[in-house]
């Protein structure tokens, strides 16, 4: 890890103890998994699949809370929330919002999986 990624995920250090090798192998799994997640989510936003894109929102919330847990992961829970409430309009607004800022962070934790290589 280099000294600008344990500053980046010092939160996501601190929930796995400090335990760096720990954190570059989950985000080895994120990286390889949040993808096919992400464009699973966007599928289902499209086709208005509402409860499979809350579903699918739901566990890559869960796969990347270990490395960030605000911005821009818990800004999954709105899209989630009007995905179980059957807005198509509210869904896509906020899929279209945080998708760009999801895939910085895919982004950031596939340079951090490269790191323990």
């Amino acid at each position: 890890m280099t000294e600008a990624q344990r500053k980046r995920f010092a939160a996501a250090l601190q929930r796995v103890a400090g335990d760096e090798d720990m954190l570059v192998m989950l985000a080895s799994i994120a990286a390889e998994d949040g993808p096919p997640m992400l464009k699973q989510v966007h599928t289902h936003v499209e086709s208005l699949e509402l409860g499979e894109a809350a579903r699918v929102g739901h566990a890559l919330k869960g796969l990347l809370s270990t490395f960030e847990s605000g911005p821009p992961v818990d800004e999954l829970q709105p899209m989630i929330d009007a995905a179980r409430k059957d807005d198509g309009n509210a869904t896509q607004i906020a899929h279209a919002s945080v998708s760009p800022k999801l895939e910085h962070l895919l982004g950031e934790i596939e340079e951090l999986a490269e790191s323990g290589k």
